[in-house]
């Protein structure tokens, strides 16, 4: 039970955070105990003697409301459950069965009613609740909202079928509450702590039966009843469960009537206030990939970095990166950002590392639980983003806005860790199952938060993708081409304590590498070629690339011989180039290289750094043109 330790004390040292709305869109809130959200479609504003004034439809970004529940109208389905305070018209409107014909309208309005008298009756009283009983009980909500034009009725004088308010039929709108009082700040019913405060010590004073609560320790009110909507405001799975008296999950082990609450036993306010940290903490930093959900934090709610992101956006924001072309200049900066989220990390802080899926619609299961103090966990981090480094082009970030005010986007180069979602789809394509989607991901937690090596499954996956370039578009290759790299150098340090550089080493001597090299080599010669006449195409080194790392001697002979008369169209222009593959080519002995041994996933790293080389060269050409032309120009040559 240390996971739900852990969460009340984040709801705790959270305090401050309770009941207020975020300030993005969503307006992410850390809810008060015994409350929940809903969306509402209507929006009924009275005074503080319960006199109708207005009501309006809500707009899309305003729905998301804040409700006081208790442990059965959480948890409802089609029963008679009402909430306490805001509800759908079928609850809250004394006039529903004169305008829609269903059985059910006077016995869920009196129900409801009934609820909230025994609020308004309390020690617990509050002046706005006592306005919208008053209100209420005149039985003109529906009427009031025709007049309002807000409802539409039928010929008949009914509320007319088929009408939409958000999602569902008008019929089924659901209503939230402002109290307008001279001299209150808040009249919105559902932003105001008073009533916050005021339904808890009510619903508290109601609950008698105690027990022994496995987390605090403490005899207190219990729960039977835990919550749902963790994920999203939809989800009917709970992590806490036992309502299966009768299928013998757990009748009669222990004995007696109560056997669930033996099996475990939970203080209300406990579970209350674990869940709504939960939910809060999924909101607001949740990776979501379909039912999986991984969430990473602080129980004092500190900035931590984000483990399931990249480098750049983990450990560096999202703003566009400082000039770095080396590892040192990038461990430098590293270990700098570090250092910074060490300041905000007390010595005794604790961060949680927690993973949910459903096991079936209706419950949600743990799949990964770590608990780490801060400096453990900032030392993990840096482990892997040192580890698993390479130079990535595939990323954007915000470069203001067009002339039609749209967004635009601006690509950047980092040098870093790649993402784990950017990782699995590296290795199985955009279209890979969720199933393994979600495999991918949490191993690939257990490499950073662990220390896993990378498990070699994934190397060889990402190597045959990159090793086929003409099965994808060039930008995907590329990022592809770069999170591969990353993945082997990770992979031979965890195996072999091996160091491989991003820039070219032209005196390794690996034969996996050398063969790299020299199909850069004659991609280069023969993109030159046509580049010569205006062509452009797949090299015959692209389309042949798996099959050279699988036959890379006999794959060779071929691509030479296709290659002849790339370099007799190019002759003395292609020199430098021929005389760099034969260079390359002497490297390599002849037992090694006529070897039939395929290349081992090294050949990667070597193919990159040649070809990286001719890629800088170019855009160093390129620039000097750009310089030379623009000096032309202010002479007054051009």
């Amino acid at each position: 039970m240390s996971w739900i330790q852990k969460l009340y004390d984040t709801y705790e040292n959270c305090k401050s955070e309770v009941g207020v709305p975020g300030t993005d869109e969503k307006r992410i809130t850390l809810l008060p105990i015994s409350h929940s959200t809903q969306n509402a479609q209507i929006e009924v504003a009275i005074n503080g003697e319960g006199k109708f004034l207005r009501a309006r439809l809500l707009e899309k970004n305003e729905v998301i409301t804040i409700i006081p529940v208790n442990e059965d109208s959480a948890a409802r389905g089609n029963g008679n459950l009402p909430h306490p305070l805001c509800d759908k018209l079928q609850y809250v409107a004394g006039d529903y069965s004169k305008y829609v014909e269903k059985k059910k309208g006077e016995k869920f309005y009196e129900n409801y009613i009934g609820k909230l008298e025994d609020w308004c009756n309390s020690p617990y009283s509050n002046r706005k609740v006592n306005a919208i009983l008053c209100y209420l009980k005149k039985k003109a909500l529906i009427s009031d909202l025709i007049h309002q034009k807000i409802l539409i009725c039928d010929d008949n004088g009914g509320l007319k079928q088929g009408v939409k308010l958000g999602v569902g039929d008008q019929s089924d709108a659901f209503i939230r509450f402002r109290v307008e009082i001279l001299g209150e700040d808040e009249s919105a019913v559902w932003l105001d702590k008073d009533i916050y405060e005021s339904y808890i010590n009510y619903y508290l004073s109601l609950k008698e039966k105690v027990d022994l609560c496995y987390v605090k320790g403490q005899v207190i009110p219990c729960s039977v009843k835990h919550p749902a909507k963790i994920r999203h405001t939809g989800d009917k799975a709970k992590l806490i469960s036992a309502n299966d008296a009768s299928g013998f999950t757990y009748r009669g082990r222990l004995g007696g009537e109560d056997d669930k609450n033996k099996v475990v036993s939970i203080g209300y306010e406990t579970s209350q206030k674990a869940h709504s940290a939960l939910r809060w903490l999924i909101e607001k930093q949740g990776y979501k990939n379909g039912d999986q959900v991984i969430i990473v934090w602080g129980t004092k709610n500190q900035d931590i970095p984000d483990p399931l992101c990249d480098t750049q956006d983990s450990m560096f924001g999202k703003e566009e990166p400082a000039a770095i072309s080396t590892e040192k200049e990038f461990a430098k900066r590293l270990n700098s950002a570090i250092a910074g989220y060490g300041c905000d990390l007390a010595i005794k802080a604790e961060i949680i590392i927690m993973g949910l899926d459903a096991a079936t619609t209706g419950r949600l299961s743990i799949t990964y639980y770590r608990e780490l103090d801060g400096m453990d966990f900032l030392n993990r981090i840096e482990n892997w983003h040192k580890t698993c480094i390479w130079k990535h082009s595939y990323k954007k970030i915000s470069d203001g806005v067009d002339e039609k005010g749209k967004l635009k986007f601006k690509p950047i180069t980092f040098i870093g860790a790649p993402s784990p979602k950017d990782i699995a789809l590296a290795c199985y394509g955009d279209k890979v199952n969720d199933k393994l989607k979600k495999s991918t991901v949490e191993r690939l937690l257990q490499c950073i938060i662990d220390g896993a090596g990378i498990p070699y499954d994934f190397v060889n996956s990402v190597i045959n993708r990159a090793s086929n370039p003409v099965s994808m578009e060039k930008w995907e290759w590329e990022k592809v081409l770069t999170i591969t790299c990353a993945l082997v150098k990770k992979y031979r340090y965890d195996k072999f304590k091996e160091e491989w550089s991003m820039s070219l080493d032209e005196n390794q001597m690996d034969r996996s590498y050398i063969f790299g090299r020299l199909l850069a080599v004659a991609q280069q010669i023969e993109e030159y070629a046509l580049y010569t006449v205006g062509e452009k195409r797949e090299t015959n080194a692209e389309r042949l690339m798996h099959q050279f790392k699988i036959h890379p001697y006999k794959t060779w002979g071929i691509i030479t011989d296709k290659l002849k008369p790339y370099m007799a169209r190019l002759g003395l222009k292609g020199t430098s180039l021929t005389e760099l593959m034969t260079k390359i080519n002497s490297m390599l002995p002849y037992e090694e290289f006529t070897s039939q041994k395929k290349l081992d996933d090294s050949y990667i790293l070597g193919y990159y750094c040649q070809r990286q080389v001719f890629i800088d060269e170019k855009n160093k050409r390129i620039e000097e043109n750009a310089k030379k032309k623009l000096q032309k120009t202010n002479e007054g040559e051009i």
